[in-house]
């Protein structure tokens, strides 16, 4: 049986924040599960992402970064 993660565990992992991991999860770009009021990853699913590993590090960038500035 794969390994269930928290997001905590997620964010850790990816080095990226919780908030990012959350978000991922709301808009369906990370396959998790709703386990009370958290999310759960399974652990096959981050180790897939990391085999993806620019398009996701780009997004987490992007994301955490805000919004460019209008100049």
């Amino acid at each position: 049986m794969d390994e269930i993660l928290t997001v905590q565990e997620v964010a850790l992992y990816l080095k990226v924040s919780r908030s990012t991991v959350w978000r991922w999860c709301n808009q369906g770009r990370l396959l998790a599960f709703k386990a009370g009021h958290g999310w759960r990853v399974p652990r096959a699913t981050v180790e897939k992402m990391m085999g993806q590993k620019h398009k996701w590090q780009e997004a987490a960038e992007e994301e955490e970064a805000g919004p460019a500035p209008a100049w």
